[in-house]
């Protein structure tokens, strides 16, 4: 599992930063599989950036190898980073060499409250502005919030209409530095409340209850519809008010959070499929978002 294999690197002084909020149940095989990505991807990139080679299997029984074990391999076609993503599509993966990095030292993080979504995407532009690159920057609307209050009982969430997680990491005088300099910026945004995080298990405090976002939405009773999508940075105030448009357009409950430091934004399509037309009025949602996701320059991941 993908928690393990960091827990064991981590003891060894390593890294191994991609880190989908579903580490805890998830494999390596099949983070390489799907090339899985998480909140760190914004500095440290996805899984595809720490695969150095490939063992695979072909569909006529062809056993290749790929890449190699070095960090610079500039030779020839990238053929191991193609198989990264290719979900089974171009053979089944049986090894795979992967980069570690050095540990950093020491993490900080801030929790901050909104008003509005549009509030806490302004903040995120500012924190670009000043040159700060977080290790991970994300975002929850206020549906996903109240859910997650209720399963949590985090108190902090109670009548939070958006929600950023900023966090730093690296050696420790310089994160300490860098995170007052990061919170008097965002103080300059007016948010409802900022609480500070620092080391690993405070950082972590905040962690927990955002990987319980998604089963969160589970527990409100409708199905949810779960897509994830990216667009560019410059069009994140624009999908979420998208989003709303598309709530009060089809009479359905949307959920956005998700990785807003790389426009990686879950959205998920809560239904009730008890209800008349359900089924059809959800379609036609998804159908919008992702043609409008397209045409601002995004995908659908």
């Amino acid at each position: 599992l993908t928690e393990h294999f960091q827990n064991e690197t981590a003891k060894l002084g390593l890294y191994y930063p991609p880190d989908p909020a579903s580490r805890k149940d998830c494999s390596l095989g099949g983070n390489i599989a799907t090339n899985a990505g998480g909140p760190r991807c914004l500095k440290y990139g996805v899984t595809r950036d720490y695969v150095l080679g490939l063992e695979a299997v072909l569909a006529d029984g062809t056993i290749v190898r790929l890449g190699g074990r070095t960090h610079k391999n500039k030779t020839g076609f990238d053929l191991h980073r193609l198989f990264v993503g290719s979900e089974g599509l171009l053979g089944v993966i049986t090894e795979a060499t992967l980069k570690l990095i050095p540990l950093p030292p020491y993490r900080a993080n801030l929790a901050v409250g909104f008003s509005s979504t549009a509030d806490a995407i302004k903040t995120l532009h500012a924190i670009f502005a000043a040159g700060i690159l977080p290790c991970a920057l994300e975002v929850a609307d206020a549906f996903t919030l109240a859910a997650a209050a209720k399963r949590t009982k985090s108190e902090r969430l109670k009548g939070c209409k958006a929600h950023l997680i900023v966090e730093l990491d690296g050696q420790k005088s310089s994160v300490v530095t860098e995170i007052a300099a990061l919170e008097k910026i965002v103080r300059r945004q007016h948010p409802n409340f900022v609480e500070r995080g620092l080391g690993d298990q405070e950082c972590e405090a905040v962690w927990r209850i955002r990987r319980e976002f998604s089963y969160s939405l589970r527990d409100t009773g409708l199905t949810k519809l779960n897509e994830d999508i990216v667009v560019p940075r410059s069009r994140l105030a624009d999908l979420f008010q998208f989003a709303a448009q598309l709530q009060r357009k089809h009479g359905l409950q949307l959920a956005c959070f998700g990785h807003a430091g790389d426009g990686n934004i879950h959205t998920n399509v809560m239904v009730d499929f008890t209800q008349p037309g359900a089924k059809n009025r959800s379609e036609a949602a998804l159908d919008e978002l992702f043609a409008q996701v397209v045409a601002w320059g995004g995908a659908i991941t």
